[in-house]
């Protein structure tokens, strides 16, 4: 391709995705630190008061279940710092969902309601899916391949024939206009092989849920004294882990115990019964071969440490700017275009 076709193919696709794009990359760098942008942006309800006495999961359980009737609760997420909730999603028989937000210390139930009465979990649900179920992860699916053809169109059309360094260089002094044209070429090239490991390990973590086919889990009214003990029968295949959350499905309950030893995101996992308790398997992270394990972490940036994340942060934000002066750029030479030549008398 020559290097006006390999710019035309850039400008039509990032004109097409640049609202989608511009979605992920806001609500990825949010997902980013989900605990405490939680708790920033809803303090009351998701920030425990830390009075009375210490709640059980099946307190939890049962409590969120009380506030929202008709609906039972199908997750439940463990506080994952002082001072953060127990988090439950809950699901009736036609499988419509709800929220709520349970204090760990005396049980209040700080926040009950839609997806939207959670706005980091609101996040989620666009960022993996644009609320739209599998046709919204095949969307976001598309939109990774079209990040990363929009990452090989910019680079083929930059790269130069000589002096990297002097092609990277903004010059200030030039129009606004050009200015700006410079700073996307440059955030674009820099940020060009961070953006193709986020298309890339984005992609490894949708299409094997977009070709799950199974079921979503039957939500049932599960008692308080039942959860907690199964609970305790599957730690004590973990009894060193602290739980990260519980799925309850029917008569089973899924259960995951951190496991930073492998690394930041992994889990190991037990499947025990409810109704009888009894372990139907173990499986230690290290043992796991789920794809996800090993991909999030590096979409996330943990795989680098702490610092992995605020670079991350970095990129997302970058992301935004790129979707953002593009269409902008390709408006102001539209308009360009459109403006009408003096012609000058002889």
């Amino acid at each position: 391709m020559t290097r006006a076709q390999w710019l035309r193919t850039h400008r039509i696709i990032g004109l097409v995705i640049a609202p989608f794009l511009l979605a992920q990359a806001l609500t990825g760098a949010m997902l980013l630190y989900r605990g405490p942008a939680a708790r920033a942006i809803d303090p009351v309800g998701m920030t425990s008061q830390a009075t009375g006495a210490a709640l059980s999961p099946g307190d939890a359980v049962a409590r969120a279940n009380r506030v929202m009737p008709g609906r039972h609760v199908v997750r439940l997420f463990a506080p994952d710092s002082d001072g953060a909730t127990w988090f439950a999603q809950l699901a009736n028989e036609e499988g419509r969902t709800g929220y709520a937000s349970i204090d760990p210390a005396g049980g209040a139930v700080l926040r009950a309601g839609g997806l939207f009465a959670f706005p980091v979990e609101a996040a989620l649900q666009i960022h993996y899916r644009l609320m739209a179920g599998k046709a919204g992860m095949a969307m976001v699916a598309i939109n990774a391949l079209a990040l990363l053809t929009m990452a090989a169109s910019g680079l083929a059309f930059w790269w130069p024939k000589r002096n990297i360094a002097k092609a990277l260089t903004i010059r200030w002094s030039l129009a606004p206009r050009q200015v700006l044209r410079q700073a996307h070429r440059t955030v674009g090239v820099v940020a060009a092989a961070f953006l193709v490991m986020l298309a890339g390990s984005g992609l490894l973590l949708i299409l094997p849920e977009l070709a799950d086919a199974s079921a979503a889990p039957s939500a049932v009214a599960v008692p308080a004294a039942a959860v907690d003990r199964s609970l305790t029968l599957a730690q004590s295949a973990f009894p060193d882990s602290a739980l990260r959350d519980l799925r309850i499905d029917g008569d089973r309950m899924i259960v995951n115990f951190r496991a930073p030893e492998r690394n930041a995101r992994a889990v190991h996992r037990v499947i025990v019964t409810l109704s009888r308790p009894h372990i139907v398997g173990a499986t230690r992270a290290q043992q796991n071969g789920a794809l996800w394990m090993t991909v999030l972490p590096i979409h996330s940036g943990e795989v680098a440490g702490p610092a992995g994340p605020a670079l991350i942060l970095f990129i997302a934000l970058a992301l935004a700017a790129l979707a953002l002066s593009g269409p902008i750029l390709w408006w102001q030479a539209a308009a360009q275009r459109r403006r009408p030549v003096r012609k000058t008398m002889s």
